[in-house]
């Protein structure tokens, strides 16, 4: 297999409150490879967004990576320093944030906000970035492109700020994307577009992706591999296909159990029971334990170690491995 684009390894998110410190992240692994497409999923509260803006240096103030090792082509990013950064952020590495509107500054026109990328990472002329604008925001769909040029945010639908997001992304040819739940704030008609969007950028671009979600008809239709988080943890990986067809960790079979489904019509949708502990919940062992319907003994004391199934698929539970580690 090649090397890795991105390896995540051990990392640990720490946030300080006036209690105390607490861990919001713990153990994070896993590495994405040159033209793969990682989704990672999971319940509101369990790391995802928090993983990306560790990955990019961009935590809050209260926050920190107190363990682990960020390799973005082999260097550690958590040695970066703010110029370091600069060079990395939009042009190595970018984001679309799930919320366009909060995303863009209403007060600079739709042209300016995406060749702003080229100016800060490019040396072209301000004609050939506003050439080069005028052409990415064609490429992702946006109409009248010339005219828009010129517009602010607040004059265009939801959809099409979300493609303005999405050209500010391309634009620098970035090698690395990360879509933190960029279709959660659309209707089903746009958010179809935008998926389809994404799918053309995996074809065409052959840039790797993050891509974050909640919603697995999502990570299906532009993943190719899956990382189920819950509670910081990662529980279970695989392929989508894997992780769809043959899920393990109880967590997994409860999200996928919840998916709506026309063959379900007039029953009542499953959902699991409980809800993902805040920082200040957490306890030892098994982070799901509380929620469990197959919980053990050694649940409620000992984390699982991870258990390589078959393939690339892995899950983390007591019901597939006879040890695990004293947590506190």
């Amino acid at each position: 297999m090649s090397t890795p684009l991105l390896a995540v390894e051990n990392m640990n998110v720490t946030f300080q409150f006036a209690d105390g410190k607490y861990k919001a992240l713990e153990d994070i692994t896993f590495s994405v490879f040159p033209d793969e497409v990682i989704g990672i999923v999971g319940e509101s509260g369990c790391g995802k967004s928090l993983t990306s803006q560790a990955i990019l240096g961009i935590l809050p103030d209260n926050a920190a990576v107190k363990q682990g090792k960020v390799s973005y082509k082999e260097k550690d990013l958590l040695k970066y320093n703010e110029r370091e950064w600069q060079q990395v952020r939009g042009k190595e590495i970018s984001i679309i944030f799930q919320e366009p509107m909060t995303a863009l500054n209403p007060l600079l026109t739709i042209g300016k906000q995406i060749s702003e990328v080229l100016k800060k990472h490019t040396n072209l002329s301000k004609s050939e970035r506003k050439k080069r604008t005028i052409e990415m925001m064609q490429e992702v769909g946006l109409p009248r492109a010339e005219e828009l040029y010129k517009a602010y945010p607040h004059q265009l639908s939801g959809g099409m700020r979300q493609r303005v997001v999405i050209a500010i992304a391309l634009i620098a040819e970035p090698d690395l994307i990360i879509a933190d739940e960029p279709t959660t704030a659309l209707d089903v008609t746009i958010q179809a577009q935008v998926l389809e969007l994404f799918r053309k950028i995996k074809l065409q671009r052959k840039s790797s992706m993050i891509f974050i979600s909640h919603d697995w008809g999502v990570i299906r239709h532009v993943c190719d591999r899956v990382l189920v988080m819950y509670a910081g943890h990662i529980v279970e990986e695989g392929t989508v296909s894997e992780i769809l067809k043959h899920p393990k960790h109880p967590y997994t079979k409860g999200l996928i159990q919840s998916i709506p489904d026309h063959r379900k019509r007039g029953m009542e949708l499953y959902t699991i029971p409980g809800k993902v502990p805040s920082l200040q919940e957490r306890k030892g062992g098994c982070p799901f334990a509380d929620r469990c319907l197959e919980r053990m003994e050694q649940c409620g004391e000992l984390y699982p170690e991870s258990r390589l199934l078959e393939g690339t698929h892995a899950v983390k539970c007591h019901l597939y491995t006879k040890s695990g580690v004293t947590t506190s």
